[in-house]
């Protein structure tokens, strides 16, 4: 690989980095127009058509097994329809400090049902790191005040996104043989297609999730929720996905890895700037205890088994 090739590949990661970082405070400003379920439709109507016609464009190895479309409904659901619904719907509780910082520790989770499952071994260092991450989650929920856990603004937010972690962690699981089977982009673009076929009939029907469907909003949005669905459309789902998996592919998953201890660090920035969210000390030492135990925890996880059948087939490249 060259030299401006491999520069180019840290640089696009960066990218990823600032774009799911920023993600959160896009929403948020999609969200002041729009209710969560129809920011959600409208973000992944928009990435479904911009997958379905690269998929069409691509010459070869764009279509999947009829036997795996099952397993990809289940995985659009999961990953689309309920992971993004329950994330927006968190967004409106709590910040987007607290949701960028929640979030991560989705490979806490991801290494506890692996270990559950007997497909990983946590050692001693990674169950220490496990520990510092969750007490890290409990200081920024509680902001330092541990003992007025239900007094918190923010509870309801908070739980929601942990929740949605754990969601991305059933689904990391559970996708693992979809992704080592198939090219990681081409499995994107399906998951997100099929998960938006969840969605398309909540857009002209008014339901508990949303009074207000999309159908009846969409006429009264501004420029600021299209460029705000445009940017989570095309740069959060489309480019991150493509960029994450070019990385994985060019200079391994351990690297790539790396660059999503960037995202809350973006997530901060973005929430400061543009939403005017307040940084205090609690949020900052809590976020530093995530992050240390996130990196400690994969650093110290060991697979003990192979993961289901599947894995062992070769990808449909």
């Amino acid at each position: 690989m060259s030299y401006v090739n491999f520069n180019s590949i840290y640089f696009g990661l960066i990218a990823v980095s600032l774009f799911w970082g920023t993600s959160f405070a896009a929403a948020k400003i999609g969200m002041q127009e729009l209710l969560p379920l129809n920011l959600v439709i409208f973000r992944f109507v928009i990435a479904s058509l911009i997958f379905s016609a690269i998929l069409l464009f691509m010459k070869r190895h764009n279509t999947i097994d009829r036997c795996d479309i099952p397993r990809f409904i289940i995985l659009g659901f999961i990953a689309i329809t309920s992971y993004f619904y329950i994330q927006y719907t968190g967004l409106t509780y709590t910040t987007t400090i607290n949701s960028a910082l929640i979030i991560a520790t989705s490979p806490i989770f991801t290494a506890l049902f692996g270990h559950l499952l007997g497909w990983e071994k946590i050692s001693r260092f990674a169950i220490g790191g496990i520990a510092v991450a969750f007490s890290g989650v409990a200081i920024i929920i509680t902001n330092g005040q541990l003992t007025g856990l239900f007094q918190s603004t923010t509870l309801k937010g908070d739980l929601l996104l942990l929740s949605n972690a754990i969601v991305w962690s059933g689904f990391t699981l559970y996708g693992k043989t979809i992704l080592q089977k198939y090219r990681p982009f081409v499995a994107m673009a399906y998951i997100h297609i099929f998960g938006t076929l969840f969605l398309i009939p909540f857009a002209f029907i008014a339901t508990p999730l949303a009074p207000l469907p999309l159908c009846s909003q969409i006429g009264e949005t501004t420029g600021s929720t299209f460029i705000a669905a445009l940017y989570l459309a095309g740069l959060c789902s489309v480019f991150a996905y493509y960029m994450w998996y070019v990385g994985v592919e060019k200079i391994g998953a351990v690297r790539t890895a790396v660059f999503s201890y960037l995202n809350p660090f973006f997530a901060m920035l973005a929430g400061i700037w543009l939403l005017s969210e307040h940084l205090t000390s609690y949020t900052l030492l809590g976020g530093f205890l995530v992050i240390l135990g996130v990196y400690t925890t994969n650093q110290h996880k060991i697979t003990s088994k192979q993961l289901p059948e599947a894995t062992a087939r070769p990808k449909k490249e």
